[in-house]
C-alpha cells in the first residue's frame, strides 16, 4: 500500500511538471524586471496624465514631459486644462527653484520652490517626482517590506490594453492597511516621515486635515500616518519595454491617483538646449 502511495505520489509530480510553462515568469520576477529596466533610464520624454482626489473630487491634466536623471532635469509643458504653463526645473540661477511661465497673470515668469504652496496646490506630487524614479521606489521598498509574503500581496490580472500598447495587469494589494498614530519627534516633518517610510505625503495630509495643508508639525505632536503606501495599486507594465503606462493607488476609501504614461521615449537624445530658459522653442 506504502509503495503504491509513492508511485501515485510520484506520477501526480510528474504530470503536474509536464504541464509547467518552463517560460513562464513568476509575478515577483516580472515586478523585478520592471525595477531592473526602470534603472537603465537616463532620460525620457512622455505626455502624463494626471488624476488625482483633491478634496472628496477628482482633478485631472495633462502634459508633456522631458527629463533627464543625472543631473536631474526636467521640462513640463501643460496640455489641458490650463494649456501653456511652462515649468522648468532647475532654475537657471538657482538650483532649488523652479522656472514657472504662468502663461496668464501676472504675465511675468516666476521663480518658486517646487516644495511651496504656489507649486504644490492642486496636486498630489512635485516636480521632483517626474519620471519612475519616485514610483518605483515606493514599489521596491513595499517589495521588500513584505517580502515574506508577496506571494500573497501579488496578483496577476491578465493583459490590458493602454494607449495602443500591450500591457500586464499586476496589483499589490496590502489587506492590513490602516493607520496609526505616531508622534513627531524632533526634526521631523510630514515630508520627512513620508520619505522615510515612502509613504504618500499628501494623504498624510489628507488625514491629519486640522493641520491645514503643508502645514508644519513639531515635536510631541500626534498625527495619523498610513501603514503603507496605499491599500492596492494595480500596475499596467508594457510587455515589450517593463515599464508601467499607468498606476492606479487606492486608500481605503477607493481610488486616490492615477498617473497614465502615454508615447514615452526611453533614453532620448535630450541637448542642454532642452532645458534652458532660452530654447527660442520655449515661451520663458
Amino acid at each position: 500500500m506504502m509503495k503504491s502511495s509513492l508511485v501515485l505520489t510520484f506520477i501526480a509530480a510528474a504530470v503536474s511538471l509536464s504541464f509547467t510553462d518552463p517560460n513562464k515568469v513568476a509575478v515577483d520576477q516580472k515586478v523585478q524586471q520592471v525595477f531592473e529596466a526602470t534603472r537603465q533610464i537616463e532620460s525620457l520624454k512622455y505626455d502624463f496624465v494626471r488624476t488625482e482626489r483633491i478634496n472628496g473630487k477628482f482633478e485631472s491634466n495633462e502634459s508633456s514631459v522631458k527629463m533627464t536623471r543625472r543631473p536631474y532635469q526636467v521640462y513640463m509643458k501643460l496640455q489641458e486644462p490650463q494649456a501653456g504653463i511652462e515649468v522648468l526645473y532647475p532654475h537657471p540661477t538657482d538650483e532649488k527653484r523652479a522656472l514657472v511661465n504662468p502663461n496668464g497673470f501676472p504675465w511675468v515668469n516666476l521663480k518658486l520652490d517646487p516644495k511651496g504652496d504656489l507649486m504644490r496646490k492642486g496636486q498630489h506630487h512635485t516636480i521632483l517626482d517626474c519620471g519612475y524614479d519616485h514610483v518605483v521606489s515606493v514599489m521596491e521598498y513595499l517589495f521588500y517590506k513584505h517580502k515574506n509574503e508577496i506571494n500573497q500581496i501579488l496578483n496577476e490580472h491578465g493583459t490590458a490594453r493602454v494607449n495602443g500598447r500591450n500591457c500586464e495587469v499586476i496589483s499589490m494589494v496590502n489587506s492590513d492597511f490602516g493607520y496609526l498614530n505616531h508622534e513627531v519627534k524632533k526634526g521631523e516633518s510630514i515630508a520627512s516621515i513620508a520619505l522615510k517610510n515612502r509613504l504618500n505625503e499628501y494623504l498624510i495630509y489628507e488625514k491629519n486635515n486640522q493641520l491645514g495643508l503643508f502645514a508644519g508639525v513639531k515635536e510631541g505632536d500626534i498625527i495619523k500616518v498610513p501603514t503603507d503606501y496605499a491599500a492596492k495599486m494595480y500596475l499596467y507594465i508594457d510587455i515589450e519595454k517593463q515599464i508601467p503606462l499607468k498606476l492606479e493607488i487606492y486608500d481605503e476609501l477607493g481610488l486616490f491617483e492615477k498617473y497614465e504614461f502615454k508615447n514615452v521615449e526611453i533614453n532620448p537624445e535630450l541637448s542642454a538646449e532642452e532645458f534652458s530658459h532660452g530654447n527660442t522653442a520655449y515661451q520663458f
